[in-house]
């Protein structure tokens, strides 16, 4: 497969095709403006680093787990087609009561946080060297290569996925679905983006403030971001109707990386902290100290309606200015 993948779509000298390890093909990149890399399982940029910086964008864990069925730790995850727990919409309820969508000894309950793209295989559609010497790559997630046990889920959700991602001085990703079907689909979806930090106890966020927020660890209760955002403790927080560009600010790598959004209404900010870190396998005891996760969304009461035959976007563009 990885000789078919090569002759197809490597660019000289500026992309390759690896393997990390059986089954798992990495996009490296490596152009006049950064390097990155992108895994084909989950359709998941895993790091990005323009070469006027000395560390890395985007974060990925030292100690990521490359495994079937099990979404790598870090990077930018596609959040699709809902977003944390798995929730029986109603479109589902007729269909399901007329056929399992699961074997028998699979139960909804138990389905993967964040959707299932995240923990699919997907496919090159295009790369490209641009004009200005960066790289776009095309990836899809076409609903009929979905493969066991989600297979029989996807002819409900019936959507097309592609995603764009462009390799610049800045990084850019667009997510687009597409419903083939005939029904009306809801969608919830995030890019989960990992940014790597020289001290959590030291960044700030500014762009939220006055947004309205769900505190997933306050038993989902709302509140009001009066100022800029600060870390102390663990914090998982859904910013609803937020449609603005926010700035992550790092005094110890002095840089401020901006994240800005389109057709996305909600963002979500996210560290683990000490406590829950110690839980996860795939982390490292202190690895929550250099990450926070700034996620484009759209959840909740922000999640989105798809019509038959209609098209959703979701787009980040990452931007990096010396503090």
């Amino acid at each position: 497969m990885i000789n078919n993948l090569w002759q197809a779509f490597c660019l000289d000298g500026t992309l390759e095709i690896i393997e990390v390890n059986q089954g798992f093909p990495l996009i490296k990149v490596n152009n006049a403006h950064a390097t990155a890399t992108i895994s084909l399982y989950g359709g998941q940029l895993l790091t990005f680093k323009p070469h006027t910086q000395k560390e890395p964008i985007i974060w990925l864990s030292k100690k990521a787990i490359f495994s079937k069925n099990k979404a790598i730790r870090g990077g930018i995850p596609i959040c699709w087609p809902w977003f944390g727990a798995f929730e029986q919409h109603a479109f589902l309820e007729q269909e399901l009561e007329q056929e399992p969508v699961f074997d028998s000894n699979i139960d909804t309950n138990s389905l993967p946080a964040h959707g299932y793209a995240r923990i699919s295989h997907w496919q090159i559609q295009a790369t490209q060297v641009m004009p200005d010497g960066g790289t776009k790559i095309i990836l899809s997630l076409p609903r009929d290569k979905i493969k066991p046990p989600y297979h029989l889920l996807a002819r409900y959700y019936n959507c097309d996925l592609e995603l764009t991602i462009i390799i610049n001085q800045e990084l850019k990703l667009e997510l687009k679905t597409i419903n083939r079907g005939q029904s009306i689909i809801p969608i919830s979806q995030a890019l989960h983006s990992y940014f790597t930090v020289s001290d959590i106890h030291n960044v700030e966020i500014s762009g939220l403030e006055q947004s309205i927020y769900i505190d997933k660890l306050n038993a989902g209760k709302s509140s009001k971001q009066s100022s800029v955002l600060k870390f102390t403790a663990e914090t998982d927080r859904v910013y609803l109707d937020s449609q603005q560009a926010v700035l992550l600010s790092d005094p110890g790598f002095e840089r401020g990386i901006e994240v800005s959004k389109t057709d996305s209404l909600s963002t979500i900010i996210w560290n683990p902290w000490q406590e829950k870190t110690a839980q996860m396998n795939d982390m490292g005891e202190t690895a929550w100290l250099n990450m926070v996760c700034i996620e484009p969304a759209n959840v909740l009461h922000n999640q989105s309606s798809l019509s038959p035959g209609q098209s959703l976007k979701l787009s980040c563009q990452i931007h990096v200015d010396d503090a």
